[in-house]
């Protein structure tokens, strides 16, 4: 069913929310882009918000720049680095709330600006969320292993049953989807599994993503690995159905072992000492102390949900007396 719009003289209002962190080389040509694919463009009001998430070099001051040239961009900037997934809830809270449509898209240009007017032609057909799929066989060597398996467990183990999600953080949702996304109140976040717990109607859009033009990702293996693991524990069961498969499989090893001992034992062969005991109790005690870390790991999860600590805090951002078209 296509979407109708709730006024008929104003074009539907899509923000676009773009997370910076030491872009600088980038935020010029983002702003070039942005202007000549979307703004141009006269059957949707597009809007950009910058999160500057405490950037080191100049990304503030061209961000202020940019926001002084149009009043179409504007922006807010963090008082620390604190990742990516925390400057998107910065922008969720900071959006339009005149909003129809929220996009996510880094300023890199990797994910191409023109895919968001098909996110768009998707949502217009009834869709909430609208994925973007990126087409990882594109990638090259390592990598390419390393997002198929980063991608793989979080749409196993890390999102709910059912969703659309597959890779990437550039996406659409309605601005329904951005309320219950507002809703959201812990600490350690995963904005794609988050996004995906709401349940609403998906879709995807395949697309190929296209190389850095310049600097350097902050996507790294350490941060891939991190957001796996926080989707693991939080929107995940399987650590904690893990530990009695690690239980049973222990017992099954010291079943297995008794008898090798009592078989040796008849046969007049029985095994000397130390060297097989001690592998023993380091086999168990390492599996122990593998799931007493699990478990410390949900009790300080808990902790810092239960201090309810703020998320961010934003030091400056762009007025609207600064900025003039």
């Amino acid at each position: 069913m296509t979407r109708i719009p709730e006024s008929h003289t104003k074009p539907p209002r899509v923000t676009i929310l773009t997370p910076v962190y030491n872009e600088e080389d980038n935020l010029h040509l983002y702003e070039q882009t942005i202007c000549e694919i979307l703004f141009s463009r006269t059957e949707y009001d597009f809007g950009v918000l910058f999160i500057d998430d405490g950037s080191t070099d100049r990304s503030w001051g061209i961000i202020k720049e940019i926001c002084a040239r149009d009043s179409r961009f504007r922006g807010i900037r963090l008082s620390r680095n604190y990742g990516s997934h925390l400057a998107i809830s910065a922008g969720f809270a900071n959006e339009d709330r005149d909003s129809d449509a929220v996009v996510i898209m880094a300023c890199d240009l990797q994910d191409p600006p023109e895919v968001i007017v098909e996110f768009i032609k998707k949502w217009e057909s009834g869709a909430k969320i609208v994925w973007g799929q990126r087409r990882l066989h594109e990638d090259k060597g390592m990598n390419r292993l390393a997002n198929t398996i980063f991608y793989t467990l979080m749409h196993r183990f890390g999102s709910p049953k059912g969703t659309h999600f597959n890779t990437g953080s550039f996406f659409l949702v309605d601005r329904v989807v951005a309320e219950c996304y507002r809703q959201f109140a812990e600490q350690n976040r995963i904005i794609s599994a988050l996004i995906a717990l709401t349940g609403f109607e998906q879709d995807v859009v395949v697309y190929s993503r296209r190389p850095r033009v310049a600097g350097t990702s902050g996507w790294t293996f350490g941060k891939k690995s991190k957001a796996l693991y926080d989707a693991l524990l939080g929107y995940s069961f399987m650590p904690i159905k893990l530990m009695p498969l690690f239980g049973i499989g222990v017992f099954l090893f010291a079943v297995i072992l008794a008898v090798y001992s009592l078989y040796c034992w008849f046969t007049s062969n029985p095994v000397e000492g130390y060297t097989s005991l001690m592998l023993a109790l380091s086999f168990f005690f390492s599996i122990q102390f593998l799931l007493m870390s699990i478990v410390g790991e949900y009790l300080y999860r808990i902790y810092t949900e239960v201090v309810r600590r703020p998320l961010y805090f934003i030091s400056d951002r762009t007025t609207p007396s600064e900025t003039k078209e």
